[in-house]
């Protein structure tokens, strides 16, 4: 680890820095070091300045997140920065309000798909016991009526499968475009995991332990205010709501972790920074 900072992005995925120490559940590459962290954070006390992880807390169960947390707050230095983003519900539940709103007085295609698109990004990740879930099959549509609505919400994974920027010379569509980066990330989400539970449906048993433990779907969501009181009662401070392009952390801009060729990799999510 020579040359790195003291800069930890846990539950990387695929979003990651050289210079920074990433942990991954699943790493992909040698930048990456393996780390389950369902069993903690296997570094000692007060080791790092900065701890920083992206669309990581709501994948832990709600009972489970505030040791998580605790984790985290242990592992920094006094005075360190966390910085956590999260799935913003807030946010959804204003656009399934203004969606539903539209539908009732002006429904079009446009706005119906609207509204269908803002009730999976709300539920879908969340109930689904196959990968890709309901979102798979919108984004699979042969016609999606409000495609540039979709891209604009999914952000930066969304619009570049594979790394290749929406541009009118592409070769692959927009549309085929939004489906590779889903996808993509996606694949790097979903892995098996042990265990086995069994659903039972109209006589039929259908085994989903191993997807539903297997990281890709979400087990709680967060808005401003419960996140805020959740890193003050782990113990941190000087908590605040912030923007991808804002941080108290230096040269923030440059890791690219929240924005990458200008891109956002959320445009929806939550940004909250706080201090050990």
């Amino acid at each position: 680890m020579k040359g790195k900072l003291d800069y930890l992005n846990v539950g990387c995925g695929l979003k990651y820095h050289k210079d920074w120490i990433n942990i991954d559940m699943y790493p992909d590459c040698s930048d990456i070091i393996y780390c389950n962290l369902l069993k903690g954070i296997p570094f000692p006390d007060e080791k790092f300045e900065v701890l920083y992880h992206s669309q990581v807390l709501e994948h832990f169960p709600k009972e489970k997140a505030f040791d998580f947390l605790k984790e985290c707050h242990r592992v920094l230095k006094i005075n360190g920065i966390i910085r956590v983003v999260v799935p913003d519900l807030e946010n959804i539940v204003d656009e399934y309000k203004k969606q539903l709103n539209e539908n009732l007085k002006n429904p079009s295609k446009e706005t119906e798909a609207n509204y269908d698109w803002i009730l999976l990004e709300m539920y879908d990740q969340a109930v689904r016991n196959y990968s890709g879930g309901q979102m798979g099959k919108f984004l699979f549509q042969e016609t999606m009526e409000n495609e540039q609505y979709v891209i604009d919400r999914i952000g930066y994974f969304g619009r570049s499968g594979h790394k290749m920027p929406l541009s009118k010379n592409n070769v692959v569509s927009k549309k085929t475009n939004t489906v590779l980066g889903i996808i993509a990330f996606l694949k790097k989400a979903i892995k098996s995991a042990k265990g086995e539970i069994f659903y039972s449906s109209s006589g039929e048993k259908i085994k989903i332990g191993n997807f539903r433990l297997g990281g890709e779907p979400h087990m709680w969501m967060y808005d401003r205010y419960s996140l805020s009181r959740l890193l003050k009662d782990v113990g941190f401070r000087d908590i605040k709501v912030l923007n991808p392009f804002k941080s108290d952390i230096p040269n923030w801009n440059l890791f690219e972790l929240d924005v990458k060729d200008g891109l956002i990799y959320g445009p929806r999510a939550l940004f909250i920074e706080a201090r050990k």
